[in-house]
């Protein structure tokens, strides 16, 4: 199985090299390379989410590699690898990669234009069984062959889907706030209801199949469909694609550059990214609209949606329950969990929209290696449930704007 995306492997300037630099562990004897070469091959991370980690090229030829994480543990073990290999058409190149505080989550994903992306063939993985190394031989079809622990859904991904986003007639797009170091943040929103839906993304730079889902699940909720038509003219969809785009430059496991986990500044408010939600929110709630439904898309090693019990919420009763029955229903081939937790102290974005406003705040999990065919059809039925559902219930205030859509931009 193959899955295309936009060329979004381009060598970056030097000035950009020098701005997702990452920075070493502070007890870690070694710093990250950027690219070290054999008598016959060229391992480089000269393009954003590069990271080779060390690589030290053994007396046999094979680059060993240490896969280390951003900052010092405690940290998510996410072992985010991605490098090119560049030599001889027709040879064959071993990679070694030993991790550091993590172990080999990622299942390799190979390219040979940075476009078309593939599993590399399970014949050609060994991993040890502790999970702390793992053995790549690449067979070199061409000039290069690209490798990474996801598909590498860069900036220019995301530009690319704003760009997109902006082009629909009833949709505004605009710059939200910046990143640490200075990278746009986007919000996409529809036209002013009292409601509000709020779609939150790629928190975390590893989890990238959340964000397969994410761009359907949108897609679907903007379409021109009746069922979305309807929708919107009840709820306002306010969207965040990526929340850490320093994160995902760098190639990091979990943080953002200042070493923050931002799926845990949900309240603390330390950070840049986290500041632009809850400075919206801010405005919102000065308007009197209301936040209905908060949904943070994330990956992990299964397909799961974390939520709150179902005795537990103030407004939306039940909906969780019957939201994930009805895809259920239509997806019989899709498997996934529910796990309904009591709320805790952690300052993580469910907990945070659950305390503060009493409504279902899910986290929608997909899983890492989910089959790629499978993640939009199913985004796409869970999006079409939650429109049906969600306009079964009572409005829970008055609508501000017109029942009609926004009027096509000029």
């Amino acid at each position: 199985m193959r899955h295309v995306i936009p060329r979004i492997l381009a060598i970056t300037a030097a000035g950009l090299l020098a701005a997702c630099a990452v920075k070493p562990l502070a007890e870690a004897p070694y710093t990250e390379d950027r690219y070290c070469a054999s008598e016959s091959y060229l391992a480089d991370a000269h393009f954003e989410g590069g990271k080779l980690g060390r690589c030290v090229v053994a007396d046999d030829g094979v680059f060993e590699l240490t896969n280390y994480p951003e900052d010092p543990p405690p940290i998510n073990v996410s072992p985010w690898y991605a490098f090119r290999v560049s030599g001889r058409p027709g040879e064959e190149a071993v990679v070694r990669i030993g991790f550091e505080h993590g172990f080999a989550r990622y299942w390799p994903k190979i390219s040979s234009d940075g476009v078309t992306w593939e599993r590399l063939d399970p014949q050609r993985v060994d991993i040890s069984a502790d999970g702390s190394r793992m053995e790549i031989r690449l067979a070199l079809d061409g000039p290069q062959v690209w490798v990474a622990g996801q598909e590498p859904l860069t900036t220019q991904f995301y530009e690319a889907w704003v760009r997109d986003l902006a082009a629909l007639h009833h949709v505004d797009v605009a710059l939200a706030g910046h990143s640490v170091e200075g990278r746009p943040i986007f919000l996409a929103e529809t036209a002013d209801r009292r409601e509000v839906v709020l779609l939150l993304g790629r928190q975390h730079p590893p989890e990238v199949s959340g964000a397969f889902a994410m761009q359907p699940f949108v897609r679907a909720v903007l379409a021109d469909t009746e069922l979305a038509v309807q929708f919107r003219r009840r709820y306002k969809l306010v969207i965040l694609p990526l929340l850490n785009p320093d994160g995902v430059v760098a190639g990091h496991w979990r943080h953002n550059v200042n070493g923050v986990d931002l799926n845990r500044d949900w309240g603390p408010f330390s950070q840049p990214e986290t500041q632009i939600v809850r400075d919206w929110l801010a405005r919102a709630d000065g308007r009197g609209m209301q936040v209905r439904l908060m949904l943070d898309f994330h990956s992990t090693d299964k397909n799961v949606f974390y939520t709150q019990r179902d005795g537990d919420l103030a407004h939306l009763r039940g909906f969780t329950a019957r939201w994930l029955e009805a895809a259920s229903r239509r997806l019989p081939e899709y498997g996934f969990v529910r796990e309904a937790q009591e709320t805790s102290d952690q300052a993580n974005s469910k907990n945070y929209f659950y305390s503060r406003y009493g409504i279902p705040a899910i986290t929608y999990e997909t899983g890492d290696e989910t089959p790629r065919d499978g993640i939009g059809p199913s985004a796409v039925v869970f999006a079409e449930e939650m429109m049906r559902l969600m306009l079964s219930y009572p409005p829970g205030t008055e609508d501000t704007g017109s029942t009609a859509e926004a009027p096509a931009k000029p």
